[in-house]
């Protein structure tokens, strides 16, 4: 699904860049080490926020590794590092296709609060127009955790509305599904 020539720039709305994205490839996975800057990044962002992912266990260095193999073997996902213009590491993001016309949005993490206003907001809005201009996608969606109450702001911002919950659908913790026509949408 990727294609090197996209543009990985994040722009703030006034047009500067504030961000990039960086794929990250099995290429890349090979050569991580459990003990590595980027594993630990993960890692410790993972922890820090796993109350609102469906799998809510303790991650290790080993099981990151292990993560990131699975996710750059498949030919259905795609995940990114998201580096401010001090190129430090301050989000995560994937898209996975869920059929030819949909993709779901998916594994995101604001790591840092120390970003620009409304960066994890332009990454999505980033994300959802490479979805559409550059993947072909014709809807979004996303599953959520009912209680994650910032990412369900966040996809209403970009767009999303709720259209299905699934009761008792992770831990006994209820989900919903979210969607957004890409076609509608603006990206400008």
């Amino acid at each position: 699904m990727y294609d090197s020539e996209w543009d990985h720039r994040i722009m703030a709305a006034e047009g500067g860049v504030v961000a990039t994205m960086s794929p990250v490839t099995s290429e890349m996975v090979s050569k991580l080490m459990p003990i590595s800057p980027l594993v630990e990044t993960l890692c410790m962002w993972r922890n820090q926020h796993r109350t609102r992912f469906f799998d809510t266990r303790e991650i290790t260095p080993g099981s990151t590794i292990d993560w990131l193999r699975n996710l750059t073997a498949s030919e259905d996902r795609l995940f990114f590092i998201v580096h401010d213009l001090k190129m430090r590491p301050v989000a995560q993001y994937g898209l996975r296709c869920l059929d030819q016309d949909t993709v779901e949005l998916d594994n995101g993490i604001l790591g840092t609060r120390d970003v620009v206003p409304d960066l994890y907001y332009r990454l999505q809005m980033r994300m959802l127009e490479l979805s559409h201009h550059s993947l072909g996608f014709k809807e979004a969606r996303a599953r959520v955790l009912a209680d994650n109450v910032p990412a369900l702001f966040l996809h209403k911002r970009c767009g999303l509305r709720k259209i299905d919950v699934l009761n008792n659908y992770s831990a006994g913790r209820d989900v919903w599904v979210m969607a957004v026509d890409l076609r509608d949408m603006s990206f400008h």
